[in-house]
């Protein structure tokens, strides 16, 4: 019998299809071994969780003398009867008037069932939502493979890169926790690849980009509030593409309209449902939202904190609470006619106003946000004892979610740093302020914009293509950076989450698309200087670009 050689196997002998099916299935089993082997990671609950969690009507499963919820993870949720989330406590832990609406309960359904098929113990585990989140981000890096245009040596490299990134520890962690960022990550990436297809030479595959998109693009939006500002990139892609509408009955409107109203339904569909989902926070959580923004980020960038606070109508004990959320004070103050007052009047556009009045104020207050973008790893918000003991004002403290569950000798709060490149490389510019991230924004599109400039295309195709999904990912990580900077004052390495790993695509398809230009440059110079023309195979295998 003839053994099969190795060019037997080069993937022009196999379809695109199974191909990109081989490299999704290969992406989920890698990040299912990264969260289980050798013993199960995820992110700790920080009394938040329940929020969420009480939609299915359980409780974490916590054995007697347990440490403190955010020192371990907790994977096992039992259900309590007659608990919803309509119910405004759980044991002692007082819950907001409105839980949260995310996306990411269709993740927690889909692991119930999976822990029934697996027959895992109690109602509901989160190592089965785990594996969820792992088979749907599979399917995206394969759908990525499938449809973009590059040849398959730079693909099997894009999806490597991105299965890279996804696998760091603040990202795929959340995969096994009570939040919903893991939502976030996957209705992005489904997007990135919505978006290539967008930039399809066929109808049919803009078609099926803009249905990816604007699905992939709804899931994206509802998984957090913090999202829903990256509607306005999404509905430009959405609309930029002509897709003809073969409708006798649209003849009479105007054809560029007509071109793109598949583009316009899925954006009206996008913007309801998102607006739907996210407008429902009740009152009392939008003032404290407002006040952690004046009191935590606001005053400790201020020289003159009682002035600001005078133009806000607070009262002056407020400022004794700089750098620190407002609950930490004494319930009296909190409860009194002058604070009561002050948050009543407080709303996203009087913030906006007094940045428009204080232009100046608005670069410090960057700067602090972006020193969480180079601290990615989410913490709990607590309050503790200040300079002056437990007399004086408490200040904010900020523990770190820990990843590991608790066995054996385990110590409190172990962090996972087994990979983490994203993390480690974010680290290393820690210090740096506003200018430093506008570099990593701006440097990848600038590579692309530089390359695209310097080759012969064939066709603009790939290459627009790949600046569509820059051009959203930089849009999506400036929106949600500015979403977190503003809309609150705690947790916000958590809530920086998608634009970090925004951020980290972009450099992704950036240095991806920059080797496969330059390589291809070289390869072209050096068949011209040698007289020798290029095959026609190589030339029928190589996607248009």
């Amino acid at each position: 019998m003839r053994r099969p050689r190795i060019e037997d196997l080069r993937p022009s002998r196999l379809p695109a299809t199974v191909l990109a099916a081989v490299v999704g299935t290969g992406s989920a089993l890698l990040l299912i071994l990264r969260l289980f082997v050798p013993r199960p990671v995820g992110v700790a609950d920080n009394y938040d969780g329940v929020r969420l969690m009480c939609h299915l009507g359980v409780d974490v499963r916590l054995p007697k003398n347990t440490p403190r919820l955010r020192d371990y993870v907790y994977y096992r949720y039992d259900h309590l009867a007659h608990f919803s989330c309509q119910r405004h406590a759980l044991g002692s832990i007082r819950l907001p008037d409105v839980p949260y609406q995310s996306s990411q309960v269709l993740v927690l359904y889909s692991g119930r069932l999976l822990t029934r098929v697996l027959g895992l113990p109690g109602y509901l585990d989160l190592r089965a939502v785990g594996i969820v989140c792992c088979v749907l981000i599979g399917g995206a890096v394969g759908l990525l493979y499938r449809v973009a245009a590059l040849r398959h040596r730079y693909r099997l490299l894009l999806c490597a890169a991105v299965v890279g990134v996804v696998a760091d520890t603040v990202f795929i962690d959340y995969a096994v926790s009570p939040f919903s960022e893991i939502a976030s990550i996957i209705g992005l990436l489904y997007v990135a690849a919505g978006v290539l297809m967008l930039a399809g030479p066929s109808r049919r595959r803009r078609l099926a980009g803009i249905a990816v998109t604007g699905v992939s693009g709804l899931f994206l939006l509802t998984a957090k509030t913090q999202n829903v500002p990256a509607m306005l990139p999404l509905a430009l892609v959405l609309l930029a593409p002509a897709v003809p509408v073969p409708l006798a009955r649209l003849r009479t409107l105007d054809r560029r309209l007509r071109q793109r109203l598949t583009g316009l339904v899925a954006v009206v569909v996008m913007a309801a449902g998102a607006f739907a989902v996210s407008g429902n926070e009740d009152k009392r959580t939008a003032r404290l939202t407002e006040a952690n923004f004046v009191t935590v980020t606001l005053l400790p960038t201020s020289a003159h904190p009682q002035r600001d606070l005078a133009e806000f109508g607070a009262p002056s004990w407020v400022a004794d609470y700089a750098g620190a959320p407002p609950w930490c004070a004494p319930p009296a103050l909190q409860d009194s006619a002058a604070y009561q007052k002050f948050t009543q009047g407080l709303s996203h556009q009087r913030i906006l106003g007094f940045f428009a009045d204080h232009p100046t104020r608005l670069l410090p207050v960057l700067n602090r946000v972006a020193a969480y973008f180079y601290k990615p790893r989410p913490t709990s918000t607590l309050c503790g004892p200040g300079p002056h003991g437990t007399h004086g004002p408490q200040v904010m403290v900020l523990p770190q979610l820990a990843n590991y569950t608790h066995m054996g000798h385990t110590p409190r709060g172990l962090l996972d740093r087994r990979w983490a490149p994203v993390t480690d490389a974010l680290g290393l510019l820690r210090g740096a302020g506003m200018g430093t991230l506008l570099l990593l924004w701006l440097l990848p599109a600038a590579a692309v914009a530089a390359t695209r400039r310097r080759r012969a295309l064939r066709g603009v195709g790939a290459v627009r293509g790949v600046g569509a999904v820059l051009g959203l990912l930089l849009a999506v990580a400036v929106t949600q950076f500015g979403a977190s900077a503003f809309a609150d004052g705690i947790d916000t390495a958590k809530h920086l989450d998608l634009a970090v790993l925004a951020t980290a695509l972009a450099w992704v398809f950036a240095a991806v698309e920059v080797l496969a230009a330059v390589t291809r440059r070289d390869r072209r110079d050096v068949s011209e200087t040698a007289g020798i023309p290029r095959p026609a195979s190589v030339q029928a295998s190589e996607p248009v670009r």
